[in-house]
């Protein structure tokens, strides 16, 4: 009996819900990474434009940023929200975070295929949604 109380203790600690101070917590994370995403993907755009660097470093690039966004989309969507103000906070970071993860797929493509105003395209989505992102941020600070 003593070993099945302490096995049911530790699947419940497994399941416990979130509070929502962790959860903003996560949020948080996941939009700050976003950030530092965001801005790498817009300098390599930039670098691109300018010729500064070779195919090779702006796919590898793009492709870290790309797992970056994922895992901060990701971990926003997997974390069920503990309340009507975590639901609130999901709803607000979500589409900034997906744009993001659209934006850089874009440009990708847009490198590819060496499309300058496709690429400015996306500077400019980069620069608004990496603002909105930092204004989110500095608001859950």
């Amino acid at each position: 009996m003593g070993v099945g109380a302490v096995l049911l203790a530790v699947v419940l600690l497994g399941v416990w819900p979130e509070s929502p101070s962790s959860y903003r917590s996560t949020v948080e994370s996941s939009v700050q990474d976003a950030v530092s995403a965001v801005g790498t993907a817009r300098l390599t755009a930039q670098s691109a434009l300018s010729g500064n660097t070779f195919g090779a470093y702006e796919s590898t690039a793009l492709e870290d940023v790309g797992d970056n966004l994922t895992t901060a989309v990701t971990d926003v969507i997997e974390l069920p929200p503990t309340d009507q103000d975590t639901r609130r906070l999901r709803d607000e970071v979500l589409p900034p975070l997906q744009d993001s993860a659209r934006i850089v797929g874009d440009l990708d493509l847009a490198i590819q295929n060496d499309d300058r105003d496709a690429i400015n395209a996306c500077v400019a989505g980069l620069t608004a949604v990496g603002d909105r992102l930092a204004t989110t941020l500095e608001r859950l600070r």
